[in-house]
């Protein structure tokens, strides 16, 4: 199957879903909020196609730029090639979620029709909550801070152990503006075991302590199932994807009468689709064969956006559940993230240049990339990665089922 299908295919079960998802709305203001969102992250997708290659051309002017290891032994194993691409899909989405911040201060469409009339007279406007403002702005500050994080990684090369806490400091922004609620709903099954459990549980403090645990999580777990092209971009993308149809029919289904759960999941929509749409743009070059590599860069920035959107949409278990590869990749390579077993730099398969394929090493390295090869054979890179991402797909699609087939005895 050539690179352009399998993006197309890829692109298509992505979006189209969340666009199933949307015909279910039937609140025309939400439609239109929407529909804004979604022109706004289109044009995010063609600013980070225009904008990774010149990204790509001053990093590697400035020598940031590294080998394909899972190519070693052939002529494309020597090419250098630029890395710190992240820069790109993380910058248009920051500029994404501000101009569509802008967009809550008018009546959409009052817009439209001011558009259409060629800019004559005024469009009409709205008062914004302070909240939704806040919740923008915690946002911004914490995502912008890792994206600046990770460039900074990618430039000096921070040792491990200091990378493991730098989503604490990117994170001080959300925990400081966060003013929801702080406590969590006892699971049903437990409240009626006569422990005397409340069915409401307030964390206070320890909320918040949560909050930064969840944000080092997601951001590290998206780092260390790397390693092979198009992977830290294909599962940021599947997991938005995923997210995005969540809150979508979270807001046409049982959210949409509630105003404080409805507008979370809209709020993690309004990330999420510009998200998904830039991961995309950068997908057209981080797919293998793989023309820039994303970075650090990438991977903080995304990791603190997946984050960022479970906690301000209230739906931080569901997002785990989401995120169930990255949980069990984080878990399965604990002892040599905590050196019990040898840890090497880079915990990538082993190349045949004879063969073109992957293979584990003889002592193979504790992650899931390294098992797949170990549970279900060589392969060459491509397949290597398809292989994980369907992984990725399967587990969204159970946590749907679970999600859905507990609601309403669970909690």
């Amino acid at each position: 199957m050539s690179r352009a299908v399998q993006l197309v295919i890829l692109g298509g079960i992505g979006f189209g879903l969340p666009a199933w998802a949307f015909t279910q709305i039937e609140d025309i203001r939400v439609m239109q909020l929407i529909v804004a969102c979604a022109l706004v992250s289109l044009a995010g997708f063609f600013g980070t196609v225009y904008l990774v290659p010149k990204v790509a051309s001053k990093t590697q002017a400035r020598g940031i730029c590294g080998k394909d290891l899972n190519k070693k032994g052939t002529p494309e194993g020597e090419k250098p090639i630029p890395e710190a691409a992240g820069l790109a899909p993380g910058c248009i989405f920051l500029l994404c979620v501000i101009c569509f911040e802008l967009l809550h201060y008018y009546d959409i469409g009052s817009l439209v029709d001011y558009v259409r009339s060629g800019f004559k007279g005024s469009p009409k406007t709205e008062p914004i909550s302070d909240a939704l403002v806040i919740d923008y702005n915690a946002a911004l500050a914490t995502i912008g801070f890792m994206l600046f994080l990770g460039f900074a990684d990618d430039v000096l090369d921070i040792r491990w152990r200091v990378k493991l806490v730098l989503p604490l400091f990117a994170s001080l922004p959300l925990l400081v503006a966060y003013s929801g609620g702080t406590g969590i709903a006892v699971p049903k099954p437990l409240v009626g075991l006569g422990l005397g459990l409340p069915a409401y549980l307030e964390l206070g403090v320890l909320y918040k302590v949560y909050m930064v645990m969840l944000t080092i999580f997601c951001t590290n777990s998206i780092n260390i199932l790397a390693g092979v092209n198009g992977l830290e971009a294909g599962q940021t993308f599947i997991v938005a994807c995923a997210v995005l149809l969540h809150n979508l029919l979270a807001v046409a289904g049982w959210a949409g009468a509630t105003p404080a759960v409805r507008d979370g999941h809209l709020f993690s929509s309004y990330l999420m689709m510009p998200l998904a749409a830039t991961t995309f743009g950068l997908l057209m070059f981080n797919w293998y064969p793989s023309r820039v590599f994303v970075g650090d860069t990438f991977t903080y920035f995304a990791g603190m956006t997946i984050a960022v959107a479970g906690i301000l949409g209230h739906f931080s278990e569901t997002l785990l559940l989401f995120l169930l590869p990255q949980v069990f990749n984080f878990v399965y390579s604990l002892p040599q993230l905590f050196k019990i077993v040898p840890c090497p730099r880079h915990r990538l398969p082993v190349f045949d240049p004879a063969t073109g394929l992957l293979r584990p090493k003889d002592a193979p390295d504790w992650n899931l990339v390294n098992l797949t090869l170990q549970l279900f054979g060589r392969c060459g890179e491509n397949a290597l990665c398809v292989r994980v991402l369907m992984f990725q797909v399967a587990s969204c699609a159970l946590a749907f089922g679970v999600r859905y087939l507990l609601q309403g005895h669970y909690k």
